[in-house]
């Protein structure tokens, strides 16, 4: 039954309820059935998931809005940190686990709207890391929920729900998370972020949008408003929020911008779509888009090395909405579909999709979202603690069948039977055939605002041309 199963899903073909051989649930009598697993295409073919209900009602604006945000220091803290601090390097961060402010406990909001930081009272002196590695924000509006575990819901409920909206719930996490955020600060509301940002005197002093960044003027959406070559945006964020959402829920943004900041932000992420890749080309019927070698190593990925049972269809993950619509909830372990315990490390070091579980199934335990592949070769190091410092390293614990025998890890991980040409094959195909050129060189819609890193990196800012040193075909 494995056999025939592994067989069926490198066809594009796979039994949904027939986990039992696989250590997953016998199938109830008469609920045996096939279904035909989304096939690999174009990107571009697939639609981009629409948030279904909300408030927006200017989409461009809500994006820039969303730009501003993603990329503003201010949101945070301590003045240092954005969401880009973790996702600038193809969406993703460059280091094992990203860094986060010092610890300490927030007093006020400054009343010097020159002033990025918040008033906190220190309670530490090493800035804070994450215990996970930064997922790539590229691509990721195709998921049905969001981080490695999951948790950001598609269902977004602030204030009245939101459907296919997991990126709204991921994005109000890190504002308040010790990512971001002094302990204690509020979001909404007198004294909060939203007053930093936002409120008029006296309840607080507002901040101009960026106004330590530095942003290009042909910045393909905000480059209008660039003050360039002095740092920010010429207009407020209450203006900004009037365009994307109108004048009425601006006038009263203090207490629902937790709401604002997080539509604002999907409507920005949506735009990340890394559809030009040599993989895209190809399977839109250029054959000189990949390699000779590049489609070895297609035929690997979809063939014995069996990697697009789980990196399936035209976004390369079991976990997307497209997959999930047409495979259904549970995945042939009898876990929750798009999460997987593939062996990287032992199941009790981090239990991963367990409490958010919907299947109650044990194989959640130490399970974690499969991640899309576009853009992998730029987005070192690898799986949700960094573990892996190469793609080489990754194919290799593949081959071996995982590291760790997990009583949880999935059926599908066992040994693979691969020629060293096999494996260079593979490597190449993933490091070379699934990058983005305008990922690479930071172009539209890659391209951002000024960001300094806590290490002293100073990366950008780029206009819609990009890094003029990477050139693209």
């Amino acid at each position: 039954m494995r056999i025939a199963r592994a067989f069926l899903i490198g066809m594009g073909v796979l039994c949904t309820a027939c986990g039992d051989e696989a250590g997953g649930p016998a199938a109830a009598p008469g609920r045996l059935s096939f279904a035909v697993a989304p096939s690999l295409a174009p990107l571009s073919q697939v639609p981009v998931p629409q948030p279904v209900g909300g408030d927006i009602s200017n989409q461009q604006a809500a994006v820039a809005l969303g730009k501003a945000l993603f990329w503003d220091v201010q949101v945070s803290s301590d003045g240092q940190v954005s969401c880009g601090s973790c996702h600038w390097n193809a969406g993703a961060d460059d280091h094992p686990v990203s860094t986060g402010i010092v610890p300490a406990v927030f007093v006020a909001i400054s009343p010097d709207p020159s002033q990025p930081a918040d008033v906190c009272a220190p309670v530490g002196s090493t800035r804070r890391q994450t215990s996970r590695t930064a997922p790539p924000a590229i691509g990721a509006v195709f998921f049905r929920d969001n981080f490695w575990d999951g948790r950001a819901n598609h269902i977004f409920n602030d204030g009245g729900a939101i459907d296919n909206a997991s990126l709204a719930s991921q994005a109000v996490g890190p504002p308040l998370s010790p990512e971001m955020s002094c302990a204690g600060r509020p979001f909404n509301g007198t004294n909060s972020v939203a007053a930093k940002l936002v409120a008029s005197p006296p309840l607080g002093q507002p901040r101009r949008p960026l106004g330590t960044q530095l942003v290009d003027p042909n910045d393909a959406v905000l480059g209008a408003l660039s003050r360039f070559p002095e740092p920010g945006l010429n207009t407020t964020y209450r203006e900004l929020i009037a365009a994307a959402f109108g004048t009425q829920i601006a006038a009263d943004a203090e207490n629902h911008f937790s709401r604002i900041l997080a539509q604002a932000i999907q409507a920005y992420e949506s735009t990340l779509i890394p559809d030009q890749t040599p993989l895209d080309r190809f399977v839109a019927g250029d054959p000189t888009a990949l390699t000779g070698q590049q489609q070895l190593g297609l035929n690997v990925f979809t063939g014995k090395g069996n990697c697009s049972s789980c990196h399936a269809g035209p976004e390369l993950s079991d976990a997307t909405f497209t997959f999930i619509n047409a495979m259904g909830l549970i995945n042939g372990d009898g876990g929750d579909q798009g999460f997987h315990n593939i062996g990287a490390s032992p199941t009790a070091a981090d239990l991963g999709r367990a409490p958010f579980s919907v299947s109650g199934s044990s194989f959640d335990r130490g399970a974690f979202k499969t991640p899309a592949l576009r853009n992998v070769g730029l987005t070192a190091p690898y799986f949700h603690d960094g573990s892996r410092g190469t793609l080489s390293d990754v194919v290799a614990f593949y081959a071996r069948g995982g590291d760790f025998a997990n009583p949880e890890r999935a059926s599908l991980i066992r040994p693979l039977d691969l020629s060293t040409a096999e494996i260079d094959a593979l490597v190449d195909f993933l490091a070379n055939g699934l990058t983005d050129c305008r990922v690479t060189g930071s172009r539209a819609p890659f391209d951002h605002p000024e960001q300094r890193l806590t290490d002293g990196r100073v990366i950008g800012p780029f206009g819609r041309q990009g890094d003029p040193n990477v050139a693209c075909p």
